[in-house]
């Protein structure tokens, strides 16, 4: 994973709960957020699993919800050289595109993991 690409929170879009983002089974799931997105792994159960990239912590989970309605919200810094971590393991996100919410102006781009959850991955432009 490229070194200045930094993690700086996670936040849910809508009702979704991020700490229990549904996938249909827990270890190709885990393999998927670490190999894929670069989670690190920091526990697991059963039917759930907890993963953390820099200060960004999510949840993952088997459970009755439909990954097509989950949406989470992550802040990443140097968000270009994340792009292109993401396209170089063969994941095809959204072209960036610039975004306002609160005030505030966000180069954002948009990509979904295998079991259907969305992604919009952000940074802040400065003021």
């Amino acid at each position: 994973m490229t070194s200045n690409i930094e993690f700086l929170g996670a936040f849910p879009i809508g009702s979704t709960d991020i700490m229990a983002l549904p996938v249909k089974e827990v270890g190709p799931a885990v393999a998927f957020y670490t190999r894929v997105l670069g989670f690190e792994l920091v526990e697991r159960h059963e039917n759930r699993a907890t993963l953390r990239r820099g200060t960004a912590t999510i949840g993952i989970s088997e459970n009755k919800d439909d990954p097509e309605q989950a949406s989470c919200y992550l802040s990443v810094k140097s968000i270009e050289a994340f792009r292109e971590e993401m396209v170089a393991t063969g994941i095809e996100p959204s072209a960036l595109r610039i975004d306002a919410h609160n005030g505030k102006r966000f180069r954002v781009f948009f990509a979904k993991e295998p079991y259907g959850v969305c992604f919009c991955f952000g940074e802040e432009i400065a003021p």
